[in-house]
């Protein structure tokens, strides 16, 4: 058995190496598309399949606050420390459960200040992350139970490199934040910074009274919990903690989600989307390379009818050819391999950054996983593309051959094989060109997408006043307009404010609110906004426009009336038919102030992602200078340069005011905004060249095809130019039937890109189901290349010596 394969392989390399050109050019196909297909599935083994850094991650649950608005739609939220304790207390399902906030503190004893991300950490961390120190230990439950007071930290790699010598004797030594010393304990495993890029872990209490914190909340499930059982406990359990919490919503529930889905979120869609539309280029690889093989079938016909007539059967003649194929797609294998290492950087470049960035999973690496796939891409191409072949060598009658001289491959069987083939591979060509062109288009969209402010020439930076120096209300507020007031009078600075998040920058704060309309008829009358906390000169330095009302001003401060403005999409929203101006509104809690609007702005773009809120809220900073919400600022400035040209001099306006605050993370907002779409920047890189690859294979495919056709045909074209026919004439015969194939292939490519169109929606973030500009442009791409691989067939048909096309067998 063995022997036989071995001299089947033997047979398969003969014909292959008789004709070199088209064996090289069928590998370079199979290459490309095993290539590609295989980078792409590195990729997605990388985000959804490769193991998270945590022991059993599959039982590590992400759970949050959650309020259905009066929109019916679910709206989720970091927990507080008054839900967190009630989920230790009533769910039972969870083996262990830890908070996580985020908080920012300035190091001291270095050269300059720095500032650092700092994660304050309550409960049970090493039962429920179980990510241990790579030397040192972890905190003990002493030092968890008295927080911040135990004065101990863990400290991450990247920080015990950079800034505290890198060497063991780290452990033990003290380092200072803000006005507090630690003692380090222990230093995490490289590439370790999960969760918020932290650099440094507290352990940190929960207090029922503290509302200035919130946390993200993972629970480990205690094993053979089941899916439905936890959603069951976690019913229960939030139905009690409404009880203890009167401030919460009838509407209150929890949500639940695993560790996988919590890190990459919607992050990993245009990695899905490009991956489906990868798999049609190899469908189309293999179909092209079908029709090259199934052309050397014909030509070898001959040779099989001669084979058949000593004794070889139907079935060892289509293995042959099978084996044939399986050949060529083993050097594919190979060649794909080579190009997916050449690839696979690329794709690197659509990890979500919570992999790369935070959990140290940013090299692509090729496993056994990725070769296996490789392997079994290629044996499916391999078996895709040698089913023509196979039949149409399957119904050989030698007699019938020998006798017509080898012409033709079989009659009705071949051309039907022949045209299948054509129609197959311009339906999918269309589906490729049809959803790149959606994927494009996506990327345009999102480019071209107004903002809702000017980003030119305009700076952020970000600020987080020390609590205890600055603590919350007054003193943070006067810190805050000394610092914009300095900011402003800088050299350079045409104007600065402060805003609480910045717009491009991913994440955000969301409020539940209510209008006084609907609070008296529906308790769950909310909606989730963006919250924004601004000073009064935000809209003028971020080139936001104040469509009615007024803008806040200096006597917008605590003690006075409580206004907000609304983005234009509240407004229309919440009321629709009645003017915004002077209207009540408040968080959907009964112990919230209510707040008059006074002006509506132009709605501003934030951060694209699907889950945040289309409205915006702003509310003046001074007014909620006690809220957990102003903590952490972004200083906006206005220059008419380089904005990061004005970074040292926006840093000593900020030393003036105290020169132990230490800004962060500078970034010019053009280009923030341009890195702020780079997957779907690259995905379109990416599906560009794969639909324009697979469009030339699809020219090819026809024009190989037709020009076949035309060669079968010489004869009877040497007749009819013989008896007076003009290239005129002969022109149609060639057309009418290249336009029935290319006709069926737009019709079935139709239909199939529409489906997948459905598909990439849904992972799209500014494009609708049925894109008729996208698909009405793959569809003219396809036409005109396939017509001008007719055309040319067909032109040289007519064009054919009428004496020399009669000699033709």
């Amino acid at each position: 058995m063995l022997q036989d394969l071995f001299h089947d392989v033997r047979q398969a390399i003969r014909p292959l190496r008789r004709a070199p050109r088209n064996t090289l050019i069928s590998i370079a196909i199979l290459g490309l598309g095993i290539g590609a297909n295989t980078a792409m599935f590195s990729a997605i083994n990388h985000v959804l399949l490769r193991p998270l850094p945590f022991p059993d991650a599959s039982r590590l649950m992400r759970v949050r606050d959650q309020i259905t608005g009066a929109d019916g739609f679910p709206h989720a939220f970091n927990m507080s420390p008054a839900t967190i304790i009630g989920l230790q207390n009533y769910a039972s399902v969870f083996q262990g459960i830890v908070a996580m906030g985020a908080d920012n503190m300035t190091l001291f004893g270095r050269e300059l200040p720095t500032r650092l991300s700092v994660v304050l950490q309550a409960g049970d961390v090493d039962t429920t992350l179980a990510v241990p120190p790579m030397f040192g230990r972890g905190f003990s439950a002493d030092e968890q139970g008295r927080g911040l007071d135990s004065g101990v930290a863990l400290v991450s790699h990247a920080l015990w490199q950079t800034q505290l010598g890198g060497t063991s004797s780290v452990v033990g030594s003290t380092i200072r934040l803000d006005n507090r010393e630690f003692t380090v304990i222990g230093v995490m495993p490289p590439m370790y910074a999960f969760p918020y890029d932290a650099q440094v872990w507290l352990p940190f209490r929960l207090d029922l009274a503290d509302q200035s914190h919130d946390f993200a909340v993972w629970g480990r499930l205690r094993r053979g919990v089941t899916a439905s059982q936890a959603r069951a406990d976690l019913d229960a359990a939030a139905a009690r903690i409404r009880a203890d919490v009167p401030a919460l919503l009838p509407s209150y529930s929890l949500e639940m989600m695993t560790m996988r889905e919590n890190v990459t979120g919607t992050q990993d869609a245009p990695l899905r989307a490009l991956s489906a539309i990868v798999a049609f280029l190899l469908l189309i690889a293999c179909v092209n390379v079908s029709t090259l093989s199934l052309a050397r079938a014909v030509a070898r016909r001959r040779e099989f009818a001669v084979r058949a007539a000593l004794g070889a059967t139907p079935a060892s003649l289509a293995r042959q050819l099978l084996i044939e194929s399986l050949v060529l797609a083993a050097c594919g294998c190979v060649a794909g391999l080579v190009a997916a290492i050449w690839i696979a950087p690329l794709t690197g470049r659509l990890i979500p950054s919570v992999l790369s960035e935070q959990l140290g999973l940013a090299t692509l690496h090729t496993d056994w996983s990725v070769a296996a796939f490789a392997v079994a891409v290629s044996v499916v191409s391999a078996v895709v593309a040698g089913v023509a072949p196979a039949l149409g060598s399957w119904r050989t009658d030698p007699r019938a051959v020998l006798t017509e001289g080898g012409r033709s491959i079989g009659g009705g069987t071949g051309r039907r094989l022949f045209a299948s083939l054509v129609v197959g591979e311009i339906a999918l060509t269309l589906t490729l060109v049809a959803g790149a062109g959606l994927m494009v288009e996506n990327f345009l969209r999102l480019q071209s997408m107004p903002l809702g402010f000017d980003a030119r020439g305009l700076l952020a930076i970000e600020l987080t006043p020390d609590t205890n120096r600055y603590a919350a209300g007054a003193p943070r507020a006067s810190l805050i307009r000394r610092i914009v007031d300095a900011t402003s009078s800088a050299p350079g600075v045409v104007s600065a404010a402060v805003t609480t998040v910045n717009p491009l920058g991913g994440g955000t704060w969301g409020a539940p609110v209510v209008t006084e309309r609907a609070a008296a008829h529906d308790p769950n009358a909310a909606v989730n906004v963006n919250h924004r906390l601004i000073t009064p000169t935000l809209f003028e330095t971020m080139g936001i426009r104040l469509l009615k009302g007024r803008a806040f001003t200096d006597q917008d401060r605590a003690g006075g009336q409580m206004v907000a403005i609304v983005s234009d999409r509240m407004a229309r929203r919440l009321w629709p038919d009645e003017h915004p101006i002077g209207q009540r509104i408040r968080i959907a809690r009964p112990d919230r102030p209510w707040l008059t609007v006074v002006g509506i702005a132009a709605d501003v773009s934030d951060s694209h992602d699907p889950g945040v809120p289309l409205e915006t809220w702003y509310l003046p900073y001074d007014q909620q200078a006690d809220t957990p919400a102003a903590e952490h600022v972004y200083i906006m400035v206005r220059s008419h340069g380089d904005p990061l040209t004005m970074v040292p001099s926006v840093q000593r306006a900020i030393a003036r005011v105290d020169p132990t605050l230490a800004s962060y993370k500078p970034v010019a907002m053009d280009q923030y905004r341009s890195e702020s779409i780079n997957r779907e920047r690259v995905s379109a890189a990416f599906i560009l060249a794969f639909g324009a690859f697979g469009l030339l294979l699809a020219g090819l495919g026809v024009y190989g095809v037709m020009t076949f056709s035309v060669a079968q045909r010489t004869a009877e074209f040497g007749v009819r130019l013989a008896l007076g026919a003009r290239m005129a004439d002969i022109l149609p015969l060639v057309l009418k039937r290249s336009a029935v194939l290319v006709g069926s292939g737009l019709a079935i490519g139709t239909g199939a890109a529409i489906a997948l169109n459905r598909v990439l929606a849904s992972v799209l973030t500014e494009v609708s189901a049925l894109d008729l500009v996208s698909l009405t442009g793959a569809a003219l791409c396809i036409a005109v290349t396939a017509g001008v691989a007719c055309v040319l067939p067909a032109l040289a048909a007519g064009r054919l010596d009428p004496t020399q096309a009669l000699k033709v067998e």
